[in-house]
């Protein structure tokens, strides 16, 4: 039988369906509307991180530590057992943020690898994908090509794209498979695993909240300073 882990080998992914409790849900969602209040920006970045795209992209990120219940699910054993099932390698968490398209006019995002986004060589990580909203192809949900990891260990190359503000890694026609999937679920995927999500063309916001997990410290070559975060999970609970 093949166990979780080699599936999300194989694959590159897996989904947890309806893996948040309520309580949980309603945490996100009550940090992630306290952030949107806040003036529309650019995602607080520049460079290759500059991918916000004002209201029609929001990127509210790296703001877990004023919100005590965020942080608490963020290194919580609900997120253990997510790890675990699909790596045995551990985690810390890493980076998260906030990603809000915004109504009938969210902006798509290209097809990507999030390891091309770090800038320097490092450990491939993990991206657990948490739908606040039921996600949909009309609302912008993810898609992704599923990647055997055990074959294709690595970054393929990526172009900035600096009229969309974000990078650009496939232009072949695979068209993905569509992540729809109901609020309080997840989408768990290697930083490997290519993916990209359409427009939001609903008359509500889309919107998702992103955490992702490396089995070491993530430290910027020739200085040593730690990339982020490098905060260890719990151990893993039932999911």
């Amino acid at each position: 039988m093949t166990t979780s882990q080699e599936l999300f080998a194989e694959q590159g992914y897996l989904v947890f369906e309806n893996a948040l409790e309520p309580n949980e849900l309603g945490v996100l969602r009550d940090a992630c509307q306290s952030l949107l209040d806040e003036p529309p920006d650019d995602g607080g970045h520049s460079g290759r991180h500059r991918i916000g795209r004002g209201e029609a992209r929001r990127f509210l990120a790296h703001r877990h530590e004023e919100f005590p219940a965020v942080e608490s699910f963020l290194l919580s054993g609900r997120i253990g057992g997510i790890i675990e099932a699909c790596t045995d390698s551990g985690g810390l968490l890493f980076n998260e943020q906030f990603v809000v398209k915004g109504a009938g006019k969210g902006a798509s995002f290209a097809w990507h690898q999030d390891g091309a986004y770090v800038g320097f060589d490092h450990a491939p990580y993990l991206t657990v994908w948490i739908a606040l909203d039921d996600a949909t192809e009309e609302n912008g949900c993810v898609y992704l090509i599923p990647r055997n990891l055990n074959d294709r260990p690595n970054l393929d190359p990526h172009e900035w794209r600096e009229d969309d503000n974000e990078l650009n890694g496939y232009s072949g026609e695979d068209q993905g498979i569509p992540m729809v999937c109901g609020a309080g679920s997840i989408v768990a995927f290697s930083s490997l695993t290519l993916h990209r999500s359409g427009p939001n063309v609903t008359d509500k916001p889309r919107r998702a909240y992103v955490c992702q997990y490396s089995p070491e410290p993530i430290r910027v070559p020739g200085t040593g300073e730690l990339k982020r975060f490098a905060k260890p999970v719990a151990r893993p609970r039932a999911t």
